[in-house]
């Protein structure tokens, strides 16, 4: 092969056929982290509030835990902070992808070794 090759992948936890957390939640996720606000992370992924809503609910529903503490908006606003459980799920995804990434470059190299 020539010219720079490199593999590429995707990683998705699932339960009973349905998506508990992947590359989409956990941006999500970081994204509400960061701003202070589900309505916020979704403008600036480019996504409805409803789509972004929804997801969390899915994965909360399908996890059994609660991801994010809200507080109803008004004159001061609302918000949305990230519970214990998701900050866990986010460590854990995150060094579960790392992980994967290290096998997957290790057993592309073995394989497709020039």
């Amino acid at each position: 092969m020539s010219g720079k090759v490199h593999p590429r992948f995707k990683v998705w936890i699932e339960k009973e056929g349905g998506v508990v957390f992947a590359e989409g939640r956990k941006i999500l996720l970081e994204a509400v982290d960061e701003l202070g606000s589900l309505n916020a992370a979704a403008k600036k992924l480019g996504m409805s509030y409803r789509a972004a809503w929804g997801k969390i609910k899915a994965t909360e529903k399908r996890l059994g835990v609660k991801l994010l503490d809200t507080s109803a908006g008004g004159r001061g606003g609302g918000g949305a902070r990230l519970t214990k459980d998701a900050k866990r799920i986010l460590r854990r995804y995150n060094r579960y992808k790392t992980r994967v990434k290290a096998c997957v470059e290790r057993e592309y190299k073995a394989i497709f070794k020039e």
